[in-house]
C-alpha cells in the first residue's frame, strides 16, 4: 500500500514517540493515492502498532465487511487518522490498554494529516467516530448527531505560527460514520450503521458529493 507521506515526514511523525510517554508504534496513512474516499479514524490499536498498518485487528475485520457492502476494497480507499501511534495506558497489573488520544497528541500529529488531506481535497472524507470527526470539524460536533449525513464544510487545519487550529479556506465533502470498533461492541447500533452504509453507497453511486 502507498502513502502520501514522504520518508522524512514519516520520520518526523515517529519523533513524536520521544515527546509523549504513552504512545507506541507508528502507522502512516496508506491506500490508493487516487482514492474513492478517505477514512479518517482515531489512532492505531495494539495490533496496528505492532504491524505498522491501519485496521488490522478486530475493527479491521468489521471495516472489511463495511467495504464489501460499499462494493469497495482497501486498494480503492485511503486510510489515515488523527494520531499515528497507539495511545495506551498502563493498569495496576502493568498491562497496557488502548485509550483516547489527548488533545496535545492530536495537535502534535495534526501537520501530517493536514499534508495528506490537502492532497486529497477533492475526495470524500469519511471520519470514523468522534475523534476523527472532531479532528475535522471541532469538539462541539458529535457523531451521534451527524452520522450518515453528507456535510459540506471547511475543516480544521493546524497553524504552526498560531499554535491553534484554523478553518480551511475551502469546503470539504464529509460523510461521518460510527467507528467499526463501536459497532462491534454495541450490536444495537448495527441497524443504524447498515442504514448509514446504504446512504453512503448511494452518495458514491450518484456522485452527490462531487
Amino acid at each position: 500500500m502507498a502513502t502520501l507521506l514522504t520518508a522524512s515526514q514519516q520520520a518526523a511523525g515517529r519523533d513524536l514517540l520521544s515527546q509523549f510517554d504513552c504512545l507506541e508504534g507508528y502507522v502512516p496513512g496508506e491506500g490508493s493515492l487516487e482514492p474513492v474516499l478517505v477514512m479518517v479514524s482515531e489512532a492505531p490499536g495494539k495490533v496496528e502498532a505492532e504491524v505498522g498498518h491501519p485496521f488490522q485487528g478486530p475493527a479491521g475485520s468489521e471495516l472489511n465487511r463495511w467495504l464489501a457492502e460499499l462494493s469497495l476494497t482497501r486498494d480503492q480507499i485511503y486510510l489515515t487518522g488523527a494520531v499515528r501511534s497507539r495511545p495506551f495506558k498502563v493498569g495496576a497489573t502493568g498491562r497496557k490498554s488502548d485509550r483516547r488520544p489527548t488533545r496535545a497528541e492530536v495537535e502534535a500529529s495534526a501537520p501530517w494529516l493536514d499534508m495528506e488531506l490537502r492532497q486529497l481535497h477533492d475526495r470524500l472524507l469519511v471520519p470514523l467516530g468522534n475523534t476523527g470527526l472532531q479532528r475535522l470539524l471541532g469538539p462541539k460536533v458529535k457523531i451521534s448527531a451527524v452520522h450518515g449525513q453528507l456535510i459540506q464544510a471547511p475543516i480544521r487545519q493546524w497553524s504552526t505560527q498560531d499554535q491553534a487550529f484554523e478553518l480551511s479556506a475551502s469546503n470539504y465533502s464529509i460523510f461521518p460514520l460510527y467507528h467499526p470498533s463501536y459497532s462491534r461492541r454495541f450490536k444495537q447500533i448495527l441497524p443504524t450503521v447498515e442504514a448509514d452504509l446504504a446512504a453512503l453507497k448511494q452518495v458514491l453511486q450518484t456522485n452527490q458529493w462531487d
